[in-house]
């Protein structure tokens, strides 16, 4: 197959985890071990529905949100739940914005299809950002962060409030997300792995897990997937898997460590290259070095500074040229060894 563009291979891997978290068990993974917080025992998370995540309210334009669901109450009410995948290596300092977008968006929708009565209230959202990049979310959650006005502003009540709540991957450590009976947790080592002979591993934990949880079989194919681009990514090749075929979850470890011994051997062989093309250089300088020692004893004589050979070991095979040039005119070896102008 063709090389992929970066822009391809990250939207393929969006895609993956579109497909992760549009799957209702997955979701509820999610919820039951990364948000901490007492109200999540009082969602009906076995009889969640997925909500289109395209918004076309008349007047406004066409958007589309990441992955969207109802979440009944045991209370008898509902919520909507609102995922946004952030997938960029630093943080968003505008994501809230867009959260609150989305909100108001969601709103707008269910009244326009009146899934809201026209005298009810409006239904409770919950809005969340997955992060997964390379670095840590630093940036606000809350619009209050944003807005410059000076705490005590009589302004204060006149602006839009909202706040989303974060998962950031990198935050957990590897210990956290062993001890995590958890599919999300495993994904996350994966996304986390900087190690490509730790995919194996992780590839076997993941089977093991879904033979104990057969409610998860549907994601095997995805998980594959995702798998086999994180050796991919580590192990610096440019194409992707070369089938598009379905990927067997079961042969993906043999599959993982096939590559990692592939892309061992192929380390290697680069490394030797690049330590010959060193050794090669290194040759010349010292030829170079022999040079304008031999050239300097005949021009100024045995006597050398203290520092001389210091010099000449720190030096580039570029700087060893420069000085040998500069002896044919050279009145000492200051002369030779000072930086000059129009060198």
């Amino acid at each position: 197959m063709g090389k992929l563009k970066e822009t391809d291979r990250m939207m393929d891997h969006d895609g993956l985890y579109h497909q992760l978290y549009a799957h209702p068990p997955m979701m509820a993974d999610l919820l039951r071990q990364f948000v901490d917080e007492s109200w999540v025992a009082g969602l009906d998370l076995a009889h969640m529905e997925p909500v289109k995540a395209k918004f076309h309210v008349p007047g406004l334009p066409k958007r589309e949100s990441d992955v969207i669901w109802r979440i009944p109450l045991h209370s008898g009410s509902e919520l909507y739940l609102l995922v946004l995948l952030e997938f960029q290596s630093e943080s968003n300092r505008w994501m809230i914005l867009r959260v609150v977008v989305y909100m108001c968006l969601l709103w707008l929708q269910l009244l326009h299809e009146k899934n809201i009565p026209a005298t009810g209230p409006l239904p409770p959202l919950f809005p969340v950002v997955l992060h997964n990049g390379d670095k840590p979310w630093l940036t606000p959650v809350c619009m209050k962060e944003l807005i410059d006005l000076p705490e005590a502003s009589p302004l204060w009540r006149y602006q839009p409030e909202g706040q989303f709540f974060l998962i950031d991957e990198g935050r957990f450590s590897k210990e956290d997300l062993e001890k995590r009976d958890s599919l999300s947790s495993l994904v996350f080592q994966v996304e986390q792995c900087i190690n490509p002979e730790e995919l194996p591993t992780l590839a076997k934990a993941i089977i093991a897990w879904l033979d104990r949880h057969p409610e998860f079989a549907d994601l095997r194919q995805v998980l594959a997937a995702m798998l086999l681009n994180a050796m991919t990514t580590l192990g610096g090749e440019d194409s992707s898997p070369a089938t598009k075929d379905p990927i067997n979850l079961l042969e993906v470890p043999t599959m993982l460590q096939t590559r990692m011994e592939a892309w061992k051997e192929a380390w290697k062989e680069s490394w030797k290259s690049q330590k010959h093309q060193e050794w090669y250089m290194e040759g010349q300088q010292e030829e170079a070095i022999r040079t304008l020692q031999r050239l300097l004893h005949r021009k100024f004589g045995p006597a050398r500074p203290a520092d001389f050979g210091e010099k000449l070991k720190a030096a580039t095979l570029e700087e060893i040229e420069t000085w040998t040039d500069r002896i044919l005119d050279a009145q000492s070896l200051n002369d030779v060894f000072t930086d000059q102008k129009n060198d």
